[in-house]
C-alpha cells in the first residue's frame, strides 16, 4: 500500500513539472474587425493590416487564427482572453494598462471632416457634435480630452457620410485611412478636412497580464518583414502612403 502511494505521488510529481514545462499553445487567437480598408471580409482582399499579420506569422512560422468581432466586442475578448492579440489597435491612455505594446504595425493620423466648408480645429470642435466610432481610439481620444457633445456607433464609415450629409452632425472624427477608402466616391469639393489633429501608433497589441509567449519573434518578423520591402509592397498595393 506504502509503495502503491509513493508511486502515485511520483507520478503527479512527473505531471506537474512536464505540465509547468510545456510549449504554449501553437494557435495564436488574434481578434479584430472589419474595418475598410485595413481588414476586409474578401478572402482575395483582405485588407492591409490583415495582411501584415499573415505575413508576420508566416515569417516567424507560427500558427494562428483571426478571429472578427464587432470592434468593441473584439476589444473585450482581447483583454479577457490570456494569450492573445489584438489588431489593428492603436496605443491610446484608456487602453494602456491592459495590454502590451511591442509591435507597430503602422502609424495614421486624424481629422475632424465636415461637408459644410467649416475647417474645424481642436478648439473649435468642442463646440459640434462629432460623430465617432465605437470604442475606436478616436473614440478615447476624444472622452480623454474632453469633448461633450459625442455621437458614437459600431460602425467605421459610410453612415457617418449619411449623417452629415443629412445635417445629424457637425464633423465626423476619423483616420485617414478609413476616411480615404470611404470618401473616394465623392466630390472633393464637398469635402473639407481640418489639419491632422492626432498620429496614432497603431500595434499588434497582446494581453498584458498573460501576453502571447512568441511575441518577441513576432517582433523580429516585424522587422524582416520592413527590411524585405514586402512590406512597402502591401501599402501599395490598398495606395495607401506608408506610415511606419
Amino acid at each position: 500500500m506504502f509503495k502503491l502511494i509513493t508511486r502515485s505521488i511520483f507520478i503527479i510529481a512527473i505531471a506537474s513539472v512536464f505540465s509547468k514545462n510545456a510549449p504554449a499553445s501553437e494557435v495564436a487567437t488574434i481578434y479584430t474587425s472589419y474595418i475598410p480598408p485595413v481588414v476586409l471580409d474578401d478572402p482575395k482582399r483582405p485588407g492591409l493590416a490583415y495582411e501584415i499579420i499573415v505575413e508576420l506569422f508566416s515569417i516567424a512560422d507560427k500558427k494562428y487564427k483571426i478571429i472578427p468581432l464587432p470592434w468593441a466586442r473584439a476589444q473585450h475578448m482581447a483583454k479577457n482572453t490570456p494569450k492573445s492579440l489584438i489588431f489593428p489597435f492603436s496605443r491610446t491612455p484608456t487602453r494602456e494598462e491592459f495590454y502590451e505594446w511591442r509591435i507597430n504595425i503602422f502609424n495614421n493620423q486624424t481629422h475632424f471632416i465636415t461637408f459644410n466648408d467649416i475647417k474645424l480645429t481642436a478648439k473649435t470642435a468642442r463646440g459640434k457634435k462629432i460623430g465617432v466610432q465605437l470604442k475606436s481610439s478616436w473614440d478615447n481620444w476624444l472622452t480623454e480630452q474632453g469633448y461633450q457633445d459625442i455621437y458614437r456607433i459600431p460602425q467605421a464609415g459610410a453612415e457617418f457620410v449619411k449623417l452629415l450629409r443629412n445635417n445629424r452632425l457637425d464633423a465626423w472624427y476619423t483616420d485617414l485611412m478609413i476616411s480615404s477608402s470611404i470618401l473616394k466616391e465623392f466630390d472633393p469639393s464637398e469635402i473639407t478636412f481640418s489639419e491632422p489633429i492626432q498620429i496614432f501608433r497603431t500595434y499588434l497589441a497582446t494581453h498584458k497580464a498573460s501576453p502571447y509567449p512568441h511575441i518577441d519573434e513576432l517582433a523580429v518578423a516585424m522587422e524582416d518583414l520592413k527590411k524585405s520591402g514586402k512590406l512597402d509592397q502591401i501599402f501599395k498595393k490598398y495606395e495607401v502612403i506608408p506610415n511606419y
